[in-house]
């Protein structure tokens, strides 16, 4: 989280915009620990980021796990009564919403999840 505050610090963005990152990061590499290595496997998982302009960063993070595309799964119905929501999905719907801009590729056998976050969005 450090790594991600600095970066959005250097690239001025509003507290509240930072912390929405620190979310949006705790949520990525909680899916990342949670599934994308079963059954224990030992992983890897890196985050970088790039400050594009003042109010703009841009943030990876990637895995070696199993391939999963986010940007794929079904919108979570936010609306829908907490008894009849299934469990999962409430952090890519965050991601969705929060992010200025959202990619994924699979590349070298790598999940690359890449998003960016403006100050002013």
């Amino acid at each position: 989280m450090e790594f991600v505050r600095k970066g959005a610090l250097e690239a001025s963005l509003p507290e509240l915009r930072i912390r929405q990152l620190e979310l949006l990061i705790e949520e990525l590499f909680m899916n990342v620990c949670q599934y994308a290595y079963p059954g224990g496997a030992p992983g890897i998982a890196t985050i970088s980021y790039r400050i594009l302009a003042a109010g703009e960063l841009t943030v990876e993070v990637s895995d070696q796990g199993v391939e999963f595309n986010p940007l794929e799964t079904a919108p979570v119905d936010v609306n829908a009564d907490l008894d009849a929501r299934p469990i999962g999905g409430l952090g890519i719907h965050l991601l969705k919403t929060l992010a200025s801009s959202l990619a994924y590729r699979r590349e070298n056998g790598s999940n690359r999840l890449s998003f960016r976050i403006s100050a002013d969005s």
